[in-house]
């Protein structure tokens, strides 16, 4: 039997679980790449003009305290889609990879394309899906780049976009030296011309369009405004800064696009929309990206990870909310399924909560220890403690509601703080090398 059989059986039927007149919202998640906490207007940019992002945090939450569960795009989305620590995920071992990639594998360990999600991974649009929900990805996927992980074979029923780390967002063609074409219609290769974020867009509102029916559940997962920095119009010449902010500008437009859609079907009201970012910054230099934060991309300081994020559903989170608890990429899968009605196989470890209940009243989650980690940075924090170590070594303990900037050193003060948090990221590490 197929994994993805095994899992389809195992998941709960939706029937059991919804009571008759319990609605089911349309879900539209909307997720940035390397855009700053304080890159939008509504977090305190005094020159991007964001007025789509921003009227959406007001007519629903914003969220100070969330953080992408990685400082880097992939270990994000691998939350992202299982709900849980990335670190806990199952990555393909060897004998599950194509005879291609085993082979490029063999030639090349670190070979980017011979690796990816196993499909032995339960992951959100297979949740959905067995929900009713008709799911797409319009967007960057980033989880495996050989066909055997293509966003279809997780449960994505439509996809649009790209499956590598970045793309020009002219040609197409992708990054980091591959300059091969990587834009997608569903299983094929296929290249439009256009600006990548305003294709995106496009085929976003196209589904909302076709399935305003619903329920639906769009992953709408931008470029922007991941490198390379580049504008709509190719043949204009400005500085990194400017055209860095045109794309934030672009990508808000993008947002504006989606709520006119919403709009236009009569489905504000029957969806959750929600927009984040996954991980900090890596902005042009002149362009001031995280606001008071320290650090940015790949740092486990807030500035690598606590990202902006805002929900709106009119009628069920107020609107003008300022939402002050402490949440992570990894909880958008248990606060999905519970909307969709669906349930996890049994036995399956989530990490993550259901935030639901405090974006209906901003009440604080339930505290909980955090835990990040990169290469041989990481980082933990319970309640506003937040000890950031490297290897072996813990150094830097800080207490985040007195010093949200990450300026004072209290380990020295305070060794019976570092001394706790250190055993809970040692207790963390052995427990992401256990269950699965």
């Amino acid at each position: 039997m197929s994994c993805q059989r095994l899992i389809a059986l195992l998941l709960v039927p939706l029937a059991s679980l919804l009571a008759a007149d319990a609605p089911r919202p349309n879900i539209i998640l909307i997720l940035a790449d390397d855009l700053g906490y304080g890159s939008l207007g509504c977090y305190g940019h005094e020159k991007v003009k964001t007025p789509h992002i921003d009227r959406l945090a007001a007519s629903g939450a914003r969220l100070t305290d969330f953080h992408s569960n990685g400082a880097m795009c992939t270990p994000t989305r691998a939350a992202l889609m299982t709900g849980r620590y990335q670190q806990r995920c199952a990555w393909v071992p060897d004998e599950e990879l194509t005879p291609l990639s085993r082979e490029q594998r063999r030639l090349n360990p670190k070979q980017r394309w011979a690796w990816g999600v196993s499909a032995h991974e339960v992951m959100l649009p297979t949740v959905l899906g067995r929900a009713g929900y008709r799911t797409a990805l319009i967007g960057k996927w980033h989880l495996g780049y050989d066909p055997k992980f293509h966003p279809m074979n997780h449960g994505f029923d439509e996809f649009r976009g790209f499956v590598g780390g970045n793309v020009d967002y002219h040609t197409h063609v992708a990054g980091y030296g591959d300059k091969t074409l990587d834009w997608w219609r569903d299983r094929q290769k296929q290249d439009e011309p256009g600006y990548a974020t305003d294709l995106l867009t496009r085929h976003a509102t196209d589904f909302i369009r076709q399935n305003k029916a619903g329920p639906f559940f769009l992953y709408l997962a931008h470029g922007a405004p991941h490198e390379p920095w580049q504008g709509r119009d190719p043949a204009k010449k400005r500085s990194a800064a400017v055209t860095y902010q045109e794309m934030i500008e672009t990508l808000d437009e993008s947002v504006g696009a989606v709520l006119s859609a919403l709009h236009e079907h009569g489905l504000e009201k029957k969806t959750l929309v929600i927009f984040c970012s996954d991980n900090g910054p890596d902005a042009p230099a002149g362009f001031r990206a995280n606001g008071a934060l320290q650090g940015k991309k790949g740092s486990m300081f807030e500035g690598g990870h606590r990202v902006p994020c805002v929900a709106s559903w009119p009628g069920v989170i107020p609107g003008g909310l300022k939402h002050d608890a402490t949440a992570m990429t990894m909880d958008f899968l248990p606060t999905f399924a519970k909307l969709a009605g669906a349930t996890l196989p049994a036995g399956y470890l989530s990490d993550g909560v259901d935030l639901l209940p405090s974006l209906k009243d901003g009440a604080k989650t339930a505290e909980r220890a955090l835990h990040w980690q990169h290469d041989q940075g990481w980082a933990v924090r319970k309640g506003p403690w937040k000890l950031i170590g490297k290897g072996q070594s813990p150094q830097v303990l800080v207490n985040l509601d007195e010093d949200l900037s990450e300026k004072v050193n209290r380990m020295q003060q305070n060794p019976g703080k570092a001394d706790e948090l250190t055993k809970l990221h040692r207790d963390w590490l052995t427990g992401m090398a256990g269950e699965r």
